[in-house]
């Protein structure tokens, strides 16, 4: 991947830090809803009211000047299937895990897709990538840690760990082949695309669940503030957030845009004070060293490719 213009940074930090925005946002709402509603249905209802979005986006753009390479049926499954793996995995992985320790894992999530990216492109991260790597898993770390009303305690691996890190390898790998094969296509059709196939083999999942080990079925219509929260967790949380992503993406690399991801919980932080939950002071200073690290990388790449502009 050729190294990114200052504009495509600018584009790059906007789109990624509303999709952690959502992202983060999604925690209090999914936690709110999942007592309520079963968990299983929540994360097929997520794809499913994603799509009309999504599929009305694509009709309304402006399709690709060329038109794009052939796509193989067997590519489509592939990605949209790492889709359905990342849910499924992680859904199990939160289930069978220490909470803090689970929370931990998914802060190392940048290790994991620098590490994939590196095997299957050879991809060469820019100056001060790894300092930033550093800051921002440890600044996740704090802001776990620093939680209000953690359990006391060792953290304890209970087993769910391993499916967590296998989910965001899972998450990596999309995020890589679906630019590779799905970029000529645009990054809203490539997003659409693949989270339709997702939608379909998580009802698949949801079959087998509700005929195996049973859902619990809504006894109720949803509430007028309930609804506005499945809607919010699709249309936001899927449709919008996993756009912002791939768009991200194509112009930055994942290892970089996962750094972005660490930023979720820290929104979340800021969501939860508005709400009334007063952060503690490591969550705070957790929270400023994980978007510090990113300003810092950002800003320097953005001197760099001024300094290759300014050459040329």
């Amino acid at each position: 991947m050729a190294d990114p213009s200052t504009g495509a940074l600018r584009r790059a930090t906007l789109v990624l830090l509303l999709a952690a925005l959502i992202w983060g946002s999604m925690i209090p709402v999914l936690a709110a809803l999942a007592e309520h509603y079963d968990k299983w249905l929540l994360s097929w209802l997520r794809y499913v009211l994603g799509l009309p979005v999504l599929w009305l986006a694509v009709l309304l753009s402006t399709p690709p000047a060329a038109a794009p390479r052939p796509l193989p049926s067997g590519r489509l499954f592939r990605l949209g299937a790492a889709m359905a793996a990342f849910s499924v995995l992680y859904t199990f992985g939160v289930a069978n895990a220490h909470p803090a320790t689970a929370a931990i894992v998914l802060m190392c999530g940048p290790i994991w897709a620098t590490i994939l990216s590196r095997l299957l492109l050879r991809a060469v991260p820019p100056p001060g990538f790894y300092v930033t790597l550093v800051l921002v898993v440890l600044g996740g770390v704090l802001v776990v840690l620093g939680t209000p009303g953690r359990p006391a305690g060792g953290l304890g691996v209970e087993g769910g760990e391993a499916l967590l890190i296998i989910a965001q390898l899972c998450w990596s790998w999309y995020s890589i082949r679906a630019q590779q094969w799905l970029a000529d296509r645009g990054q809203m059709a490539l997003s659409t695309l693949t989270s339709s196939v997702a939608s379909v083999l998580l009802g698949v999942v949801c079959l087998v669940v509700w005929a195996t080990l049973g859902l619990d079925l809504p006894t109720r219509a949803p509430t007028l503030i309930e609804g506005g929260m499945i809607v919010w967790i699709g249309v936001l949380g899927v449709a919008v957030a996993v756009l912002l992503w791939n768009t991200g993406v194509s112009l930055v690399g994942v290892p970089v845009a996962s750094l972005f991801s660490n930023s979720a919980p820290v929104f979340a932080i800021g969501l939860a004070a508005l709400m009334g939950f007063e952060p503690s002071w490591l969550q705070l200073v957790g929270g400023a060293v994980v978007m510090g690290g990113i300003a810092q990388l950002q800003i320097r790449q953005m001197r760099a490719a001024r300094a290759v502009r300014r050459a040329g």
